[in-house]
């Protein structure tokens, strides 16, 4: 038996903490053709749509789900399979063959999509939320009338949120404006309150995208993280719009060089292709750690070897299992198996290379898998 046959019936019923997600969309269970094919290709516009069944990720899927489901791997036979059960045995299904575990999620507090009790009911495992900084500040801006009022306001609702369960903070603002992060100082920090105070007094503001703001809001943020020992999630992505040099998460090091913060888990959350820059911040810091599989849905066939590369330079207790899975629960299904057979895969090879023992390997998958989620969210074993 090969190393990769041995993991993959080792870690068959090993669940996967699913530390970085979001709940699914409260959609009709019978879905129009093509909602299937907008699920797997997240970042394709819709005329792009039409090339789907080219597509590798969306190929995968149909045919994992018309194994799942015993219909044809097309479509609409998979649309009117999964029509026939109720929500919650549909999500339960496809939870219990991806074997998850407990799960992390965002909580943007938005009626179109599960609140974290009713998917926890859905899908019969427990979920913890994470509270995403920058939606919370969109909301309280309003009731503001300076930065000082604004920061006490802002540390107060995140602590409260973390009393009441929370289990991380959780910050988008690479994907609002670049990563080249600096300190806010107070006067900077009013002045930029006082500017986005004035789109909202005239009607114009739509998203909070003021450079200054968001990283002042950012610095609060994980002020609150190290006072309550909390992990911080940054999502690192890409963006078409923008100076690509605006996304090398190198800038983010002086997150990681203020000694008041290098307490603080800073969960770097990869939604593109995993940047060798993100892995150099894993290696250099303490506190840095890595959940690329969010990126797995954009390039699958490249999911083991990014994995080998990764887990060859990074120590295992810093990488985490994650989906990001949103809008259908098809989407987490899809890339945690995605994740537990590139996992198979990239340690089978170091086995079979001489690098690690089985031993090690199942080790370090369980680690990967569940362990280290455990540990930092403080989840029961």
């Amino acid at each position: 038996m090969s190393a990769t046959d041995w993991l993959r019936e080792r870690l068959a019923d090993r669940v996967l903490f699913d530390q970085h997600c979001t709940p699914p969309e409260r959609l009709d269970q019978r879905l129009p053709v093509g909602f299937l094919a907008r699920c797997f290709l997240p970042d394709a516009p819709s005329a792009g749509l039409q090339d789907a069944g080219f597509v590798l990720a969306h190929r995968l899927a149909l045919r994992w789900l018309a194994e799942l489901l015993d219909c044809d791997p097309v479509e609409p036979a998979i649309v009117e399979a999964r029509a026939g059960y109720p929500p919650n045995r549909y999500a339960r299904l496809l939870a219990d063959d991806a074997r998850l575990g407990p799960l992390c999620c965002v909580d943007h507090e938005d009626e179109r999509v599960y609140r974290p009790g009713e998917w926890a009911q859905l899908v019969d495992r427990p979920v913890a939320t994470l509270v995403p900084i920058e939606p919370l500040a969109e909301r309280l801006l309003p009731h503001c009338n300076s930065w000082d009022e604004f920061r006490t306001l802002f540390a107060q609702t995140l602590a409260e949120a973390i009393g009441r369960g929370a289990r991380g903070l959780v910050s988008d603002f690479p994907f609002r404006t670049s990563l080249a992060i600096q300190p806010v100082d107070v006067a900077t920090a009013d002045r930029s309150f006082h500017e986005v105070r004035a789109e909202i007094d005239a009607g114009s503001f739509e998203r909070l995208a003021h450079r200054r703001l968001l990283y002042a809001v950012f610095w609060v943020a994980l002020e609150v993280a190290a006072e309550l020992t909390v992990p911080l999630h940054v999502l690192i992505g890409s963006s078409l719009t923008r100076d690509p040099h605006s996304d090398d998460p190198a800038l983010f090091r002086p997150v990681f060089d203020e000694p008041r913060y290098q307490h603080v888990p800073i969960v770097l959350v990869s939604y593109a292709h995993l940047h060798p820059h993100t892995v150099a911040l894993a290696r250099h810091y303490p506190n840095a750690h890595l959940a690329p599989g969010p990126a797995f849905l954009v390039e699958p066939a490249t999911a083991s070897d990014m994995l080998r590369q990764l887990l060859a330079s990074v120590p295992t207790t810093k990488v985490l299992a994650s989906t990001g899975g949103a809008f259908l629960p098809e989407r987490q299904w899809l890339v945690a198996r995605l994740w537990r057979s590139a996992l198979v895969r990239a340690l089978g090879v170091l086995v079979d290379e001489g690098f690690i023992t089985p031993a090690e390997a199942e080790t370090d998958a369980t680690l990967i898998l569940a362990g280290n989620a455990q540990r930092l969210y403080r989840f029961p074993t």
